[in-house]
């Protein structure tokens, strides 16, 4: 069973900011996410006040929902060492 880490509860809500959102096919997905330095499916960094999203379609997990919960808590804070506390 595949799974995308839920984040922690004081960086799951909305950005309070713009959000600019890209859902690609897995393959650029990854592609786009390593230009950015993450190895992953999905990536998200922020800049200048906006938060930018990568999710892939057709990745392991069907849903975009858990990948956008998961990435727009990093925009929120959650650092990439994934601490639950």
């Amino acid at each position: 069973m595949i799974f995308v880490m839920e984040p922690p509860a004081q960086y799951n809500f909305p950005y309070k900011g713009p959000v600019i959102e890209h859902v690609l096919p897995l393959k650029d997905a990854r592609a786009m996410c390593r230009k950015y330095g993450a190895f992953a499916h999905a990536c998200s960094w922020t800049k200048d006040g906006k938060c930018y999203i990568v999710l892939p379609v057709g990745g392991p997990v069907k849903q975009l929902a858990p990948y956008r919960r998961h990435e727009m808590a990093h925009c929120n804070g959650w650092p990439a060492s994934h601490p639950q506390f």
